[in-house]
């Protein structure tokens, strides 16, 4: 896997750089909202941060766990730009409303991991396959 580091770097980005976003927008629309930034940060919840940046990487990583890169063909399904529209409907979709909104916050953050290396591969000479 010659891409697995920077996968995973840039899904743990994703992953982290959502939930300081989704924290922090919670704290300012809260009954009450920090006074000012150090009592901002003081109230954001790390763990939370150090776990969907763990989950970003693990979801940016998962094209290459279904497919491994065993040659420059190895893009297939889970590669395909079909899958990141199946990927994009799942977590973004009217039935999303559904969910309690923490879960959807969290679907969402997975889908937009695994479409972050979707985005990286379609950047390549070899791009991404429409459907396989």
């Amino acid at each position: 896997m010659p891409n697995f580091k920077k996968h995973a770097a840039v899904g743990a980005g994703v992953g982290a750089g959502l939930n300081l976003l989704w924290q922090i927008s919670k704290l300012l629309e809260s009954e009450d909202p920090p006074a000012n930034l150090g009592e901002l940060l003081q109230r954001l919840d790390l763990l939370q941060v150090a776990s969907f940046a763990a989950l970003g990487a693990t979801c940016a990583s998962l094209p290459d766990i279904l497919e491994p890169a065993t040659s420059p063909n190895h893009r297939a399904l889970f590669h395909s730009l079909a899958c990141g529209g199946a990927v994009t409907y799942g977590a973004f979709g009217k039935h999303i409303d559904r969910l309690h909104p923490n879960t959807a916050f969290a679907v969402q953050t997975m889908a937009l991991s695994y479409l972050s290396h979707l985005a990286l591969d379609s950047t390549t000479p070899k791009s991404l396959p429409l459907v396989v």
